[in-house]
């Protein structure tokens, strides 16, 4: 009997001891049906192959300016303040740019399946891609401060609500991001102008033109 038990709790062992997820995992139809959404993990790889962990620090970039009808919102578009998660974002209160450069740490990281309204295809909820949402902390402010007064007027907790999103809007910052074309290019050209004046030599020259060559010629 223990035997068989174990064997029944082995995958949730494995899976509880493991409770990483990548990108591709999360859009693959066949892994995502199997996960509830709100399921944690203990780590995230993005699209752009960045691995986010718990305790990791994040910094906050610049707010997506969005043209509303009469005027432009320059509040993020992917970062909301206190713990929030589900579909509905009516009822968000999204953060104001002046947050922009805040250092804060991931508490949670849990993946929720997309809406039906994305994904015109699939039926059902469960047959959705998963994103993942962040739940972070600026250590700074609010409770565990250290301060009286920012634990009173600060809850200092964010959600992230879709990270690879907000990445790609560059509203958290990822010093790791991969060169677009165009940066590979001023990249180039500007180490063409460094070798020609002396500062760097034709072997760091031509490793970082092999480097940068296959971001150039993908069009």
């Amino acid at each position: 009997m223990r035997y068989l038990l174990f064997l029944f709790l082995l995958p949730q062992l494995i899976f509880s001891q493991e409770n990483a997820l990548t990108y591709q995992q999360a859009n693959n139809i066949d892994f995502s049906k199997n996960i509830k959404n709100y399921t944690k993990f203990s780590s995230y790889t993005t699209k752009d192959g960045l691995l986010i962990k718990i305790g990791d620090t994040l910094t906050f970039g610049k707010a997506y300016k969005k043209k509303e009808k009469y005027y432009f919102d320059d509040s993020y578009s992917y970062i909301v303040d206190g713990k929030r998660r589900g579909n509905k974002h009516d009822d968000y209160e999204y953060l104001p740019h002046r947050f922009s450069g805040d250092k804060v740490v991931v508490q949670s990281i849990f993946a929720t399946h997309a809406t039906s309204d994305e994904y015109k295809l699939w039926n059902s909820r469960r047959s959705l891609p998963l994103y993942v949402s962040i739940y972070v902390k600026n250590p700074n402010k609010g409770s565990g401060s250290g301060s009286i007064l920012s634990t009173i007027a600060n809850t200092s907790v964010r959600t992230i609500i879709d990270i690879d999103k907000a990445l790609e809007l560059e509203e958290i910052v990822n010093k790791n991001k991969p060169l677009s074309r165009s940066e590979a290019i001023v990249k180039l050209r500007e180490s063409k102008d460094l070798l020609e004046i002396g500062l760097i030599s034709e072997k760091e020259y031509n490793a970082l033109k092999k480097k940068l060559t296959p971001i150039i010629m993908d069009k």
